[in-house]
């Protein structure tokens, strides 16, 4: 429990003792209005939200470490080292392999190197069945703790903007070189003994890459195909300016939300970290060039966890709130609730979950924020992680929340005829055949991906399943999800990309698929036919390698008006050690790979990513939440600034409803431009992007070499509802556009960002 018990009133009290309850809601706690009752003095959390708090880690205590495996290594290192005392011959070798392994994944290295190079001593005279094999797999345990050390002493505790970013080269090679040395000669002892061993033929070339040996000092028979770390075409190298502006967080996996939370005209940062200690953060836009952490004063202190949030203005006051989304991965022990921070307008937070009536205790990091059925009120869908299969205990259907707008919810899903009782990863909400009504599609790990249409009238909300006819099945392991017109033809397209099925380390697995075309594991393209079919364009768009994806998102980096995308990569397991990917588009028709050109390519994990202007340039900058699962595998988060400025044309549109919700999520433009002269449209979605990131809801919109803007329209979020039509728009301009009403031209200043040498709060390895 936290300790803030002193202050918990009567009140708070009967919230604890009504959320001690399983995957379920609570209808009968309500707030009868949209106003914000509770006072809030900045800085101190609210009674409502020390009461979720405690709720929150309440549960988390419960998780049982030995039935998890992605986290809580220190606990279970700390009963498998006792086992292991206790134990002599080949059962305390076999607790002492175990043992290591979670203090390797606790980030305690050194004592992991120190029990593995413990077990090959005592090994060696031992007579053991498949006693090679054994020794080799316990030289790759070694090996990649050598080459995490090398991570550790260097990447992250002598930090710089080029660490871990390949190609390694200038400052991003390692100053203190023991652990790759280390690496370097273990792998290539591993590799005389199991040449085919594609994982460690790739680690080893990056721990030589590392030394500045790469290739030269790796035997040719070793080294990695001519090419394999380069771009086939140029593009601006974006660079890591985060430990300048104070943004270089470090810590674990998470969420981020790039949005004006304050309503000042300026993008602020929310990011979460899915740890159990892991404190929220709110970074303001201080509209100087710089940021501020106001977390504190936020009311936010001991509001933790969460492996991605969703922003949205679900009660329509206009201010920008954030759903917290926890349990993810934890299966049956991943009863922890979400919250829902509701902005209170003046600079606070409050913890709403209970009183909005969306509390539950499932499994989950994906949501959708949406008008389900066109009543101008967001209503909320959560994809949980079930297991059939296993049982009633894994059993977590999703959740359908109906907004009932006046700040509660009621849970419809069965009603919706929203039957999808799988472990659900992601999930993205869109008109796919432009009725109006925003449909749904969801992601499944070991499954077939579902698309919902959205046939919702007057008597509720209601869905048709047309997975069967509609092609967007695969992949069969997939996880982030978001819809897009990525070649402006005015219908929303599907990208799903691939996740590991743990088959093969991912390092051999994409070295194995190197230069083919048909990857199982490559994302999917699916282009919409407008007929509620889809067509897979992966391979024709090239699309063609494997990439293993997590935090995801999309954004229009050079303003030529089609859509990029950067794709975070890896999964828990430490030797996933692949780059992050970024993809440009080129003209609706292909995509290139740009990661090594552009600066991209970091090899540690990355989550939730978030593209926005943030210093009034006219271009997108990004935020990318890094860090792993295990509590070791930590990382400073990243911020690209954008290089390429006023090389292309702009617009910025700010949205705001009336009859549609206050900040127009699923709206969409339509912008007529003359470019070089020809006509052609380019099109864009009010929505955060990727079902694990978070964009900015103003539309920021690039217009290529465009002459003029001849004319737009705005589909607002309404079914059977006119477009409204707009006119004398300016190129490289901001508009705040009030439904129904005249374009208003707001000020932009254009700040650059301030860089300071700075050291910001760091977790402790």
């Amino acid at each position: 429990m936290v300790i803030y018990a002193e202050r918990i009133s009567i009140k708070c009290l009967l919230f604890l003792a009504l959320i001690f309850s399983g995957c379920t809601t609570n209808p009968s706690i309500n707030n009868p209005s949209n106003e914000h009752d509770s006072i809030h003095h900045s800085g101190t959390p609210d009674e409502e939200t020390v009461a979720m708090m405690d709720s929150v880690q309440l549960a988390q205590s419960k998780v049982d470490p030995m039935k998890v495996t992605v986290f809580m290594s220190n606990e279970r290192a700390r009963i498998y080292k006792e086992r292991a005392e206790a134990l002599q011959g080949l059962d305390k070798l076999n607790y002492l392999v175990i043992y290591g392994f979670e203090e390797l994944k606790a980030g305690n290295t050194e004592t992991a190197i120190d029990v593995f190079e413990q077990v090959l001593t005592m090994a060696d005279p031992m007579t053991i069945p498949g006693k090679e094999q054994t020794m080799l797999e316990m030289k790759k345990l070694l090996a990649l703790a050598a080459l995490r050390l090398g991570e550790q002493e260097n990447c992250i505790l002598n930090h710089t903007s080029a660490s871990c970013i390949l190609p390694i080269e200038g400052e991003g090679q390692h100053t203190n070189t023991k652990g790759s040395a280390m690496a370097m000669q273990l792998y290539k002892e591993i590799l005389k003994e199991s040449p085919e061993d594609l994982t460690s033929k790739v680690l080893l070339n990056i721990a030589a890459m590392t030394l500045g040996k790469f290739p030269e000092g790796i035997p040719s028979s070793m080294q990695l195909p001519k090419g394999y770390f380069e771009s086939n075409v140029d593009f601006p190298h974006f660079t890591d300016i985060a430990s300048g502006l104070g943004l270089d967080t470090r810590g674990l996996a998470g969420g981020v939300a790039i949005e004006d939370f304050d309503n000042d005209g300026l993008l602020d940062i929310m990011a979460s970290e899915w740890g159990f200690s892991d404190q929220i953060k709110l970074y303001k836009n201080k509209g100087d060039g710089s940021f501020g952490d106001v977390t504190i004063e936020a009311g936010l202190t001991g509001v933790t966890g969460g492996l991605n949030i969703r922003h949205a203005d679900y009660n329509n006051d206009g201010f920008v709130d954030v759903l917290v989304l926890r349990g993810a991965w934890f299966s049956d022990q991943g009863r922890i609730p979400n919250s829902l921070l509701r902005n209170n307008g003046d600079g606070t937070f409050t913890d709403v979950a209970v009183s909005s009536g969306i509390y539950s205790k499932c499994p989950t990091q994906n949501a959708v924020w949406a008008d389900f059925d066109g009543d101008g009120w967001l209503d909320l869908f959560i994809g949980n992680e079930s297991i059939p299969s296993a049982g009633a205990a894994y059993d977590f259907p999703p959740e359908l929340y109906h907004n009932q707008r006046n700040g509660t919810f009621k849970e419809v899903a069965k009603e919706a005829n929203l039957k999808v009782n799988y472990f659900i990863k992601g999930s993205s909400g869109g008109d796919i055949n432009n009725d109006g009504l925003p449909d749904l599609y969801i992601s499944i790990l070991n499954g077939t991906n579902q698309l919902f249409l959205n046939q919702s009238d007057n008597q509720g909300i209601h869905f048709q399943n047309i997975s069967g006819t509609s092609q967007t099945a695969e992949p069969y392991v997939s996880f982030p999800t978001w819809m897009f017109d990525y070649d402006n033809d005015g219908w929303l397209d599907i990208f799903v990309s691939a996740y590991s099925d743990g088959s093969e380390d991912l390092p051999g697995k994409v070295l194995r698929a190197y230069g083919k075309k048909d990857d199982p594991f490559r994302p999917r393209l699916y282009h919409n036919n407008g007929d509620n079919t889809f067509t897979d364009r992966s391979i024709e768009a090239g699309l063609t390698e494997p990439v293993f994806t997590m935090g995801s998102n999309f954004g229009d980096l050079d303003n030529d008006g089609y859509p990029d995308f950067y794709l975070g990569t890896g999964e828990p397991n430490l030797k996933s050690i692949v780059p992050n990917k970024m993809y440009w588009n080129r003209g609706g028709k292909t995509f290139s790979d740009i990661t090594y050109s552009g600066g991209f390519g970091n090899i540690q994990k990355g989550h939730g990513v978030g593209f926005g202007d943030m210093d009034n340039d006219g271009d997108q900058d990004m935020y990318v939440i890094m860090g792993g699962s295990f509590e070791g595998d930590v990382y400073q988060n990243i911020f690209f600034e954008n290089p390429i400025g006023q090389k292309n044309k702009w617009i910025i549109l700010r949205l705001e409803g009336v009859q549609s919700n206050r900040k127009a999520i699923g709206a969409r433009v339509e912008i007529e431009i003359t470019e070089k002269g020809v006509t052609r449209k380019i099109y864009e979605m009010v929505s955060p992007g990727s079902s694990f990131g978070g964009n900015s809801l103003q539309l920021e919109i690039g217009l290529g070499q465009a002459e003029k803007i001849i004319s737009a329209r705005i589909f607002w979020p309404l079914k059977d509802m006119a477009p409204q039509r707009l006119e004398n728009l300016e190129l490289n301009n901001v508009y705040t556009i009030k439904e129904g009403d005249n374009p208003i031209q707001m000020d932009y200043k254009y700040t650059p960002f301030m860089q300071h040498e700075m050291h910001s709060e760091h977790h402790k390895m």
